[in-house]
């Protein structure tokens, strides 16, 4: 373990954002076991739409500290509920603290409040890793804007599913990106996890001396509340499902579905639980193994705008 050179240590703090679906969880499944390499114990927030619980099933079996907050986005509606929770975090020597936003977020805001409250002097001014869709960056007709915010005030940029893509469009990406935000440092969750382990061992990585990154230039503003384009809604799946079924019904979802996931059982294999998740302009619905909480049930968890919740809600019914 890193140890602090002064009283009281500080645990470097980083805000990871992205757009719905640009695969910050899966980040965050490859950066925990490199921290663990490295000598560090990872504390995570996951925020999302009313049920975190989804994603917290997915890092069940890594070595951390995973905490859900459930409700709006952190830099509006959740956002009490989230300084709460890094208040009672102790300051201890050898963490790091994740917290992974819901792919809503307006990030200057929630950096504006993670720079300024004077009860997170345990934790290091804010690094922001922002993962980028490398094959739907500005796809997203009037999402776009927000896409772009979110790398605008990021520190550091992981470009996600490069693999599905040729090198004229990741050059073209990489060019955007940089005319966007030119200080952002291109990583990968090893070389990220270097980063985080440099900043522990900076000289003054204590509460008494502080640290700020340079390249940060993080808004320090005072933001009033505000209300999201997104809404979210929560529909419970029945016990077991049929496989096949359940596929058509998630690849025909309507447009207005910006995001889709949750938890699912299929008859077929009826002791394993996956966690399932489908994004707009992909074909196939991806499913991943979980060991979820005691408490967690079959779940579909739709966000979008203007979504038509009868017709949701008839379909789900339909799959029993």
């Amino acid at each position: 373990m890193y140890t602090s050179r002064a009283h009281l240590p500080m645990i470097p703090l980083v805000l990871m954002a992205g757009f719905l679906g640009a695969g910050k969880t899966r980040f965050l499944s490859e950066i925990i076991p490199a921290l663990g390499q490295r000598g560090l114990r990872s504390r995570v927030i996951l925020n999302d739409f009313q049920n975190a619980n989804i994603d917290a099933a997915r890092l069940g079996q890594l070595d951390a500290l995973v905490t859900p907050l459930n409700g709006e986005c952190v830099c509006c509606g959740s956002l009490r509920e989230l300084l709460q929770t890094l208040y009672d975090i102790p300051a201890e020597s050898g963490s790091v603290m994740l917290i992974e936003a819901n792919g809503a977020t307006e990030t200057d805001e929630l950096l504006g409040h993670l720079s300024t409250d004077g009860r997170l002097k345990h934790f290091t001014l804010p690094l922001q890793l922002t993962v980028v869709d490398a094959a739907r960056w500005q796809k997203r007709w009037w999402h776009n804007a927000l896409e772009r915010a979110q790398v605008a005030t990021a520190t550091h940029v992981y470009l996600n599913w490069t693999e599905r893509l040729g090198a004229p469009r990741q050059a073209l990406v990489g060019k955007q990106l940089g005319e966007v935000n030119a200080r952002a440092a291109r990583v990968t969750p090893e070389s990220f996890a270097d980063v985080l382990a440099d900043t522990l061992r900076a000289p003054g990585a204590s509460a008494d001396a502080g640290i700020r990154r340079e390249d940060a230039a993080l808004p320090r503003t005072s933001v009033a509340p505000h209300r999201h384009p997104f809404a979210s809604l929560v529909l419970a799946l029945p016990e077991s499902v049929d496989r096949s079924a359940f596929l058509r019904f998630v690849q025909t979802l309507p447009e207005a579905v910006v995001r889709a996931k949750g938890l699912v059982r299929f008859r077929d294999t009826p002791g394993a639980m996956f966690v399932w998740h489908r994004v707009p302009g992909r074909q196939t619905v991806r499913l991943d193994r979980s060991w979820p909480h005691d408490d967690a049930n079959p779940t579909a968890l739709f966000i979008g705008v203007a979504m038509p919740i009868a017709d949701l809600q008839g379909a789900v019914d339909a799959l029993g």
